[in-house]
């Protein structure tokens, strides 16, 4: 026997059926245009109110339009504080850089008392030229003549090859046009190393006896038989070794060790305080 609906559920179920059967009046109503009066009217009465608020929101807006001043001035002395402590910190690390490079250039000096040194900037270069130079701020009125080896800090950049009053000009040594005396480190062959920039390398060392064994960890110095530049200055590493049975020779490619993209200060050797200068290198017949 199923239990008889207990008062309260009763009263539950007539309201929802109530509401039901009044939704479904209201949805035919609505369908036969029966509500189009009363809904214009209420709209009537409902959108000006609605015009009324938005009035004073609007209204509200115009009186505070950024928010809480206060806040906006704490907003605009952090952002202050923020880009002045980026452009600090900015400063702090090109400092960093160039105490880093003057400390390297001050060791190689000191590790080298028969040279004498003359420090300069490096104020322009040109990379769309088929020359592979840069411009230094020191000239013949500090001293600086042509053939004077150029360093940074200990690695070798270059030669001057111009001088004007108050600047140089350094050809690097990846150009076509330089030529230096070298040596292997460790094995103490003799050659002379070439730049290669024009034809799409580095540098290469050349004219090597045939049968000299190159170990591939093997540094590249100069040998000090070019004038104005002194031996012992690192030009690069070996990083392919080629036998020339024909020519009789063993020709190596060298790797420099300077970033020639980002020289920023360089050092030039005026010269050398103890021994003679060794007589310019020649190639091999």
């Amino acid at each position: 026997m199923v239990p008889p609906f207990s008062p309260i559920a009763r009263r539950n179920l007539l309201i929802f059926g109530s509401l039901v059967l009044v939704a479904l009046l209201f949805l035919v109503a609505d369908s036969r245009g029966v509500l189009d009066v009363p809904k214009r009217i209420a709209g009537g009465i409902l959108a000006p109110a609605g015009r009324q608020l938005t009035s004073l929101g609007r209204q509200a807006g115009a009186r505070n339009p950024g928010g809480d001043p206060n806040l906006r001035k704490q907003l605009a002395d952090v952002t202050a504080e923020r880009d002045r402590l980026l452009a600090d910190n900015a400063r702090l690390q090109e400092l960093s850089i160039e105490v880093e490079t003057l400390r390297q250039q001050l060791k190689f000096q000191e590790s080298r008392p028969d040279l004498t040194y003359l420090t300069a900037d490096v104020i322009s270069s040109d990379p769309q030229s088929r020359e592979k130079f840069v411009v230094i701020n020191r000239g013949a009125d500090d001293g600086i003549q042509i053939g004077m080896a150029v360093v940074s800090p200990n690695f070798l950049v270059g030669q001057v090859v111009e001088v004007e009053a108050r600047r140089a000009k350094v050809l690097l040594v990846i150009d076509s046009g330089f030529q230096t005396g070298a040596r292997l480190q460790n094995a103490r062959a003799e050659g002379i190393v070439y730049g290669l920039w024009q034809e799409g390398g580095r540098v290469e060392m050349r004219h090597i006896p045939y049968d000299v064994n190159i170990d591939d960890k093997e540094i590249v110095v100069t040998s000090g038989k070019t004038v104005g530049i002194p031996e012992g200055l690192v030009v690069g590493k070996v990083m392919e070794i080629k036998k020339n049975q024909a020519k009789n020779e063993t020709i190596v490619e060298v790797l420099p060790l300077v970033n020639f993209d980002s020289l920023e200060s360089v050092t030039v050797i005026t010269g050398v305080t103890a021994g003679q200068p060794a007589e310019q290198a020649t190639p091999a017949p």
